[in-house]
């Protein structure tokens, strides 16, 4: 018979799940495997997922990248539902709009300010009817090489996007004017090689912008 009751081990309390869902394009995407539904790619999605682990230890996220290259708003709202809808994601960070602007360049065709609109606020009335806390990263484009005449139109795209953010009271994280600003100081060329696909600092820069932002729900963190 033994002396002393052994007293029961005690169980970790479950740790907090959450579960978030990038949706956009190759700036999100940036060099993921399209095979390995779990792979985060090289960018700041990855970079947001390893800070967001280390400042919350007792959370357990859930991070997924759907960015796909190339990418426009009509090409995200054909599988808003199988990517983010079915994900059942508690918050979703959206980032679009560039190739709305680039494709009159590159291929000839152009996406009226009257179709974007429509095809961005179908995108956050899709994603806020999951219930999720959506964030809207702003396309940007960076004063270097022909990325110049993009200016006029991305200004309007961006307009657009302001107005539906302010109108379904959803967080908008404004890269364009932060980057803006910064270059007026700071070579261009540090934060994207050709005006839109970021460099590593430029992908910490737009992970620490939206780190900002997560932590006004997720709490001060450890």
């Amino acid at each position: 018979m033994k002396d002393q009751m052994t007293a029961p081990k005690q169980t970790e309390e479950e740790k907090p799940s959450v579960k978030i869902v990038f949706f956009g394009d190759s700036i999100t995407a940036s060099n993921r495997n399209l095979l390995d539904p779990e792979d985060l790619g090289v960018g700041y999605v990855k970079i947001a997922s390893n800070k967001l682990r280390l400042l919350y230890p007792d959370t357990d996220f859930c991070f997924v990248n759907r960015g796909v290259n190339g990418e426009r708003t009509a090409e995200l709202l054909q599988r808003v539902k199988r990517d983010v809808v079915d994900e059942n994601p508690d918050y979703v960070v959206m980032e679009v709009g560039i190739n709305d602007v680039w494709c009159r360049f590159s291929r000839g065709e152009e996406v009226t300010p009257e179709t974007f609109r429509a095809n961005y606020l179908s995108l956050v009335e899709h994603i806020l009817g999951t219930g999720a806390v959506l964030f809207l990263i702003q396309p940007y484009a960076l004063r270097m090489e022909d990325k110049q005449r993009f200016r006029p139109f991305l200004n309007r795209f961006n307009d657009i996007i302001r107005e539906i953010a302010k109108e379904k009271d959803v967080t908008l994280v404004p890269v364009d004017e932060i980057f803006m600003g910064v270059t007026q100081d700071i070579d261009p060329a540090q934060f994207s090689t050709d005006g839109v696909h970021p460099t590593h600092r430029g992908c910490r820069y737009i992970a620490d912008l939206l780190i900002k932002e997560l932590k006004k729900c997720l709490g001060s963190g450890s």
